[in-house]
């Protein structure tokens, strides 16, 4: 067959094969745990489709930390090289959240790859590469990397409270996790519009503390999702009720999973990789997941 045919046969065959990579990983999102189960257990998911000034997806759980049933926690992929420079080694979230326990979970901190011997860094992330953390991530109360000042910390304190901040003073830290910066600060948006659109993450609390909210936009998804800039992801943030907000890892990395009536876990938004126009799920060194407590 000519080149020239080959094309053209791609070209048209294309967002047919995006689109069924869409419905693919969306597979079973209207069937999640029924609302009135998941509101028992202190969580509230929502779908909002926002049509201008461009078609956005945003996906909404809300998290009541005072509910006794359920408790944040972050899960950090195994150290492969122990003493050595990697931190963690990418993996595929599904796996990570792997426990019948886990309810909800969104991706966390951002990361990188090392410098090979001519100073390039592999940013093709595949399942097993060493990457180095970005900021603060506990798990368990085990620090797994270190808070940097370039990265806005989420402390979890056991139980019912979280903190968006660089410190946490004297209070005890259960689990924590880090963003690229706070987005609300005191109820207002901090950030400025900009014309860098992607699929992105936030993490907000309430003023108290004891209501969290978990937020990924869908992106770069041409007349479907096509992301949001910080400002507008602020905005959202703000109008939900928090009173600080980070933005977390994006892009490629935005994920959010959620339980369905069969209490399995399923991908609720559309992450933005493709490999041959098929909707490809980014492997990642950290998540944030919600888990449901074990009833004596």
């Amino acid at each position: 067959m000519k080149d020239w045919d080959c094309r053209k046969i791609i070209t048209l065959v294309a967002p047919l094969i995006c689109a069924l990579g869409v419905l693919l990983v969306n597979t079973g999102c209207a069937s999640t745990k029924g609302g009135d189960d998941l509101r028992a257990l202190g969580l509230r998911y929502r779908l909002e489709e926002i049509k201008k000034p461009r078609p956005n997806r945003v996906h909404i759980l809300r998290v009541d930390l005072a509910n006794r049933r359920i408790r944040p926690a972050v899960v950090v992929v195994a150290d492969p090289d122990g003493d050595g420079p990697a931190e963690a080694a990418l993996t595929d979230p599904m796996k990570l959240a792997d426990d019948p326990a886990v309810l909800a979970f969104v991706n966390a901190n951002p990361w990188d790859s090392f410098p090979d011997a001519k100073g390039q860094r592999n940013r093709r992330w595949f399942e097993g590469q060493p990457v180095d953390i970005i900021g603060m991530a506990v798990s368990g109360s085990e620090e797994r990397s270190p808070s940097k000042p370039s990265a806005v910390s989420v402390w979890i304190k056991e139980p019912g409270y979280a903190f968006l901040g660089d410190s946490l003073q004297d209070r005890p830290v259960a689990d924590g996790t880090a963003g690229f910066q706070r987005i609300v600060t005191d109820g207002a948006v901090i950030v400025s519009p900009s014309a860098n659109r992607a699929p992105r993450t936030a993490i907000g609390v309430n003023r108290a503390g004891s209501v969290m909210w978990l937020v990924v936009v869908d992106g770069r998804q041409e007349h479907y999702s096509e992301g949001m800039d910080l400002y507008e992801l602020a905005q959202v943030m703000r109008d939900l009720g928090c009173w600080k907000a980070t933005n977390m890892d994006g892009g490629g990395s935005s994920i959010m999973g959620l339980t369905g009536a069969d209490r399995r876990l399923r991908v609720m938004n559309s992450p933005s990789d493709r490999r041959l126009g098929i909707t490809r799920i980014r492997p990642l060194p950290v998540i944030l997941t919600i888990r449901e407590r074990p009833q004596n």
